[in-house]
């Protein structure tokens, strides 16, 4: 197909998937300029920080590690507002391969007869490794938020995509109950929602459930405790199911002390806006 009621669709390759490029010309699309924030494990959001010029742009976003694509356009999430797109596209990825990763925008606006030139911006996975693992609810921002935890199932695994050794080791049956690890949280309304109960089994409908918690005490923790770990494991990919949670972000920061009082490092902020979902990070 090379144009539509006269319309060259020159340039316009894979927006909607639908297009072809077939030559032609007319005019593109101003180029995006991308703000992209990290995560250790290899997720992202993406905005589009001159969204506003674009009008109602579409957008295609993929990550490549040289010539393999790892996170597919169908694999973004792109948010909207009033049934248009706003510029801001979040993803987790979860390859197990090595190397710079290359997030590749383009925007094709209505009206406009050809697709935008590429933006890229690259990053590199990292992993965690931490005695406290503190999971918190925030905001987009990565601020607190009272917006309320709901854990369902969470596990922390020494590979990628969920593989490895995973901890804790066994189905807890107490914040104790595992030699080595410790679970705690800010707050606890009630036994039926103690925070074990996020470890307990992956089938159960039992979870974490952060009642009544406040932006302050909204959050949950792993500890590993030593002699059994003087040697802190190396986290290279999680898997979150939640239950009933409010909280559209978590933050992922962990401690060697335990104080979290401005010593503790920052594993990003993650996108899990389901109030009942599981999500593989990394």
């Amino acid at each position: 197909m090379a144009e539509i009621s006269g319309v060259p669709t020159a340039d316009i390759d894979n927006v909607d998937g639908f297009y072809t490029t077939q030559g032609g010309s007319g005019t593109a699309t101003t180029t995006p300029t991308l703000s992209v924030a990290t995560t250790t494990l290899g997720g992202a959001t993406v905005t589009v920080s001159n969204a506003g010029s674009l009008g109602n742009a579409n957008y295609t976003c993929q990550v490549d590690i040289g010539g393999t694509t790892v996170v597919a356009n169908t694999a973004v999430t792109k948010s909207t507002s009033s049934g248009t797109y706003t510029g801001v596209m979040t993803f987790s990825e979860a390859s197990s391969l090595t190397g710079t990763r290359t997030i590749r925008v383009k925007a094709q606006t209505f009206g406009d007869f050809i697709q935008s030139a590429e933006a890229t911006s690259t990053y590199e996975k990292g992993t965690i490794q931490s005695r406290y693992l503190r999971i918190r609810g925030v905001t987009s921002t990565g601020a607190d938020t009272s917006s309320r935890l709901g854990i369902r199932n969470i596990r922390f695994y020494t590979a990628a995509s969920q593989s490895g050794t995973s901890y804790p080791t066994t189905n807890l049956t107490s914040n104790t109950s595992e030699t080595g690890i410790v679970i705690s949280a800010g707050h606890t309304y009630s036994s039926t929602y103690a925070p074990w109960k996020a470890c307990d089994s992956p089938s159960n409908n039992t979870f974490y459930w952060a009642l009544g918690a406040s932006a302050a005490n909204n959050w949950w923790q792993l500890q590993f405790t030593t002699p059994t770990y003087n040697t802190i494991p190396i986290i290279k990919s999680i898997v979150y199911t939640t239950s009933n949670q409010e909280a559209n972000y978590i933050k992922i920061t962990g401690s060697d002390t335990g104080a979290f009082a401005g010593e503790e490092t920052d594993y990003g902020v993650y996108y899990v806006p389901s109030a009942s979902a599981t999500y593989n990070l990394g």
